[in-house]
């Protein structure tokens, strides 16, 4: 029997350039995993740009395509036919309406085409938009909803009459809350699912820098349309300094914080100070190129209450600037924008992804390859349970900066010698003869103490039966129903570690 034939579960894939998190999973239907988080949260995209994740809901226009005459409110003077909803020679300003159809709140993505059109202009006013449409064509907009209607109201803006067609209407709600990231970040070609911990942006207005202080001899261009920025829109500012001034905002908090902004030169090669701009424990000198940086700084300023950030010392050649976050904690997670308040989080949460029938409770092995960060606390952490902690098997990074396997029965093996941040391929055994563990390719550390698992039923990643939450980033989790060679363990964590594709294609699993 091979490797694979072994394998009971899932594995998360790289190379899908998609918001929905694929699994694998055997002929008898196991292996989905559930994913939850109560908060929209940014990911790093396949093009390399910063973007909420979000997928889109199902279609909630009836009718969209004007197949029939119905389910429409239709103004005075507009008629449907020829699947199409059309305004000719209409004199006042009315429109086709459906109402009820949308939350108020809540995002969506709504889409319409334009044609025939001759005079007068095109506007949809619920949800609102203020852009008047004159010519052929089809039209998105993502807008956050302020009613419960869909109206699409033609005007006469100047002209004597309206005479134009829609078609192909569509409204679907942007969901952005419980979606998986599935994140390209430091110009990666394969995607990690990132996990991350509950976080807060303190600082307000992220990247409205005109609610920053800006020293006296630092000029600012806000939304500079001169470079984009790192989302890929022209919202980014542009900073020409005297070499001793700077940008700055502070905001309540004590404790050890993560600052962190993204900072472009505007030519060449350029040096900016970093730092708290309440009282200066520890500055940094950036060298800040001509391409998007993300910068951090992790210090507790010992004031008693107030902290920030602080890029001083802007040349005159100039900086651009993009994307300030300072948040509780000794290391910085992804993007949060702000506006007016402080913004949270959540935690990412993912696990289950099978039965009882799936797992092996007394033999078999837990594998993953994972971006470990190395934070002086419990992170990266990966297991396989009841759901309790009475009945697991888990994997985690050590604040020692070890790698530690726990398991029922008094398993607790840690490696002798620290580990830095970085991406690991690891595998837990455990069967009749104890538990090992093997990174990238070798055997670390075993014991002989058994586990005394029964009832696992699901995998977890980011999060224990514990409750703890942690961050991390995954490529692959596997679990396999059998204990491995050694041969194999080295093959798995090593570098012949079959693709996702292989693996699918040659023991006929279906990809989801």
């Amino acid at each position: 029997m091979s490797t694979i034939d072994k394998a009971s579960l899932i594995q998360i894939p790289s190379g899908y350039k998609s918001t929905k998190l694929y699994s694998i999973k055997p002929s008898n239907g196991d292996g989905d995993f559930t994913f939850a988080r109560s908060s929209s949260a940014t990911r790093v995209n396949s093009e390399g740009l910063i973007e909420v994740a979000s997928v889109l809901g199902s279609e909630l226009v009836v009718n969209g395509d004007f197949a029939t005459d119905s389910d429409w409110v239709k103004g005075t003077g507009v008629t449907i036919s020829g699947g199409k909803a059309n305004w000719i020679n209409t004199i006042n300003n009315v429109g086709v309406t459906q109402s009820g159809i949308i939350t108020s709140g809540k995002n969506y993505k709504v889409v319409f085409t334009v044609s025939n059109y001759y005079s007068g202009s095109v506007r949809l006013r619920y949800p609102s938009i203020t852009e008047r449409i004159t010519s052929n064509g089809t039209y998105t907009y993502y807008i956050n909803a302020t009613d419960t209607n869909l109206y699409i109201q033609g005007e006469t803006n100047g002209d004597a009459n309206v005479n134009f067609s829609i078609d192909n209407v569509s409204v679907k709600e942007v969901i952005e809350n419980d979606v998986p990231r599935l994140d390209y970040s430091g110009g990666a070609s394969c995607a990690s699912l990132l996990l991350e911990p509950q976080r807060t942006n303190l600082l307000t207005y992220s990247n409205d820098f005109t609610q920053w202080t800006i020293q006296s001899g630092v000029t600012a261009t806000h939304n500079t349309t001169e470079t984009l920025s790192p989302d890929g829109t022209n919202n980014a500012t542009k900073f020409v300094g005297n070499g001793t001034s700077g940008v700055l905002k502070s905001t309540l908090v004590t404790g050890v914080v993560a600052r962190s902004v993204y900072l472009k030169s505007v030519s060449g090669t350029v040096n900016v100070i970093f730092k708290d701009p309440i009282f200066t424990v520890t500055q940094k000198s950036l060298s800040v190129t001509t391409e998007w940086q993300r910068f951090d700084l992790i210090e507790d300023n010992t004031h008693s209450s107030t902290q920030g950030l602080w890029i001083d010392d802007i040349p005159s050649s100039g900086i651009y600037m993009w994307g300030g976050q300072l948040e509780a904690g000794s290391y910085p997670t992804s993007y949060i924008p702000t506006t007016t308040a402080a913004v949270t989080r959540t935690a990412d949460v993912c696990n289950n992804a099978g039965t009882s029938a799936t797992f092996n409770d007394s033999e078999g092995v837990l594998f993953a390859e994972i971006y470990f960060q190395q934070t002086g606390s419990t992170n990266g952490l990966f297991a396989i349970s009841d759901g309790s902690f009475n009945n697991l098997l888990m994997v985690r990074f050590a604040p020692t900066h070890k790698l530690q396997v726990e398991g029922t029965g008094g398993v607790n093996i840690i490696e002798p010698n620290t580990r830095a941040s970085g991406t690991y391929k690891i595998a837990a055994k455990y069967d009749s003869n104890g538990v090992q563990l093997w990174v990238d390719g070798s055997k670390i550390v075993e014991t002989s103490t058994q586990t005394t698992m029964s009832g696992i039923d699901e995998a977890m990643v980011g999060e224990s039966p514990y409750g703890n939450r942690v961050g991390c980033k995954t490529k692959q989790l596997m679990t396999f129903n059998e204990a491995l060679s050694d041969e194999e363990l080295s093959d798995l964590t090593g570098q012949v570690n079959l693709s996702f594709n292989n693996l699918a294609t040659f023991y006929n699993y279906t990809i989801l």
